[in-house]
């Protein structure tokens, strides 16, 4: 009996694991969005010797392109990197969430239920958690930080400084984390023994020299190749006008708020009352110390969610690993404090809690990839997705294109290189880089005279007419051709533009204006 008892927790891990390849498995060729293939053709770029943020332009900061260009050397460029990092980090999370659920009294039960719901939920369609947007790797590091911070009361330097590791490659993600890292340092402190309260202050600064010392790196790296000013302005300057842009926007039309769909308070609802439960009980009767690490945690991830000011769906993964851990522990906790007889209701509360999650997705997992994706964001990724195939059948062998707007799976699906680092048109419509990062565009393009400009009848519309990039398109090439998503330019005396007079394919419509 003692053997399978240590056997039985390995065994539920690899049957969570395998959980969790399928259900991927399943959305492999789902149509990606704008962001995982923005990050794609950004690190292939890299790979290809282009320098990120001076030649190669972008608002994250560097951590995610750097994940994705390492995803690309093990498996190339295509889905099977953006599979393989999905499968990485969910793994990942996973075994953080049941090394915390398992700690502070949670033993193989609560390690296993944390594991459990994180595995069923973390690929929900409601909050797009079944690619790797930035999201699934914030977690990996966050929950696994969390798990630290709650087994060792002290940590000591060298969890220290694993802890200030984990917490600053987060922020090289988003900086939004280091809401979460200041938080959960504070309720470190604060829940350590009085006699302790000087090596807890200790390991803390250890955490946050740490993240200063990775940031300081970071910094000494882009300026020493050049591109210290265009880190600076991309990462700090515009995510700054960013933040402002989505707060001004949600007051003044009052309908940004954060919402909750039925999708997502289905999967939510049965941890919430779990740890709700757990956090009544503990924080009431104790031990205190790991229901207020969580309460910190839980706290710091809600200011996370909303500091962006775009109120997202795929920020709400952030939930999910404090949701996971503190299940596990209530469910643990009601097992305790059953009478031995009736300690096995704790079981079945818990399957039943995991059994509502299954079931609010079962409809989603007999539907086909391509329906993920339009219930997830419309057509837009479909016809993206679609048109880019078509793209690449129809153009001659060597040409190039560029597209005024954000849809990069064009270049992601049909391999073909971009003729600009400046892959997304909003940046160029307003904020304080717009007129610099039109003009370096505007360089870019006369540079490299692509044979074709593709344009997003989206952007188009919310673009002025009397935009510097719309007068040089105009000056340089003429409409030849659209579809329901993208208006199709052609390089005036170009291959492109005699061949179009006489494909059938290419020819433009009556209704084809630019």
């Amino acid at each position: 009996m003692g053997k399978l008892k240590k056997v039985f927790p390995v065994a539920v891990l690899v049957v969570l694991c395998g959980l969790i390849f399928f259900s991927r498995l399943h959305t492999y060729d789902e149509p990606l969005d704008r962001d995982l293939t923005t990050y794609a053709v950004i690190a292939h770029e890299m790979l290809s010797g282009k320098a990120l943020y001076s030649d190669l332009w972008d608002h994250k900061p560097p951590a995610i392109h750097v994940t994705y260009a390492a995803a690309e050397l093990i498996a190339g460029y295509g889905r099977d990197s953006i599979f393989l990092m999905n499968i990485t980090a969910a793994v990942a999370t996973l075994l953080a969430c049941y090394w915390a659920g398992s700690a502070a009294g949670g033993g193989r039960t609560g390690g296993c239920f944390a594991a459990a719901f994180w595995a069923l939920a973390s690929g929900n369609l409601a909050i797009e958690g079944n690619q790797p947007n930035t999201e699934v790797f914030l977690n990996a590091c966050l929950a696994t930080a969390f798990a630290i911070l709650v087994r060792k009361r002290n940590l000591g330097t060298w969890a220290a400084v694993l802890v200030g590791l984990l917490f600053a490659a987060a922020s090289l993600y988003k900086q939004v984390v280091l809401v979460q890292a200041a938080l959960l340092l504070g309720a470190y402190c604060l829940c350590c023994e009085s006699t302790s309260r000087k090596r807890a202050i200790i390991d803390a600064m250890i955490i946050a020299a740490i993240g200063a010392a990775m940031w300081g790196l970071v910094f000494a790296y882009f300026f020493m190749r050049g591109s210290g000013p265009a880190f600076t302005e991309a990462v700090f300057t515009y995510n700054n006008y960013y933040a402002k842009s989505g707060w001004n926007y949600t007051v003044s039309n009052f309908q940004g708020w954060p919402t909750v769909s039925h999708d997502v308070l289905a999967i939510a609802l049965s941890m919430m009352v779990l740890v709700i439960a757990g956090l009544v009980h503990g924080l009431t009767f104790g031990p205190r110390r790991h229901w207020t690490l969580l309460l910190a945690f839980l706290a710091s991830t809600g200011i996370a969610v909303l500091l962006p000011g775009w109120f997202y769906w795929h920020y709400h993964q952030l939930w999910l690993p404090p949701l996971a851990i503190g299940s596990g522990w209530a469910i643990a906790l009601f097992r305790r404090l059953l009478p031995t007889t009736l300690s096995a209701l704790s079981y079945s509360v818990g399957g039943v809690a995991c059994a509502v999650v299954v079931m609010a997705q079962v409809p989603d997992y007999l539907a086909p990839a391509e329906a993920w994706s339009y219930n997830k964001y419309g057509i837009i990724f479909l016809g993206t997705d679609q048109f880019a195939y078509r793209l690449n059948r129809l153009l001659p062998p060597g040409a190039t294109f560029y597209e005024w707007g954000s849809e990069t799976e064009l270049y992601f699906s049909s391999q073909r290189r971009p003729a600009s680092g400046i892959l997304f048109a909003y940046p160029m419509l307003s904020g304080p880089l717009m007129d610099k990062l039109s003009q370096r565009l505007i360089s870019d393009l006369e540079k490299s005279r692509p044979d074709l400009i593709i344009v997003g009848k989206n952007t188009l519309a919310e673009t002025n007419p009397g935009h510097p990039v719309i007068h040089w398109f105009k000056e340089n090439y003429r409409p030849f051709s659209e579809t329901d998503l993208f208006i199709l330019l052609a390089r005036k005396g170009g291959t492109l533009e005699a061949a179009s007079t006489s494909h059938s394919t290419w020819r433009a419509s009556s209704s084809t204006s630019f």
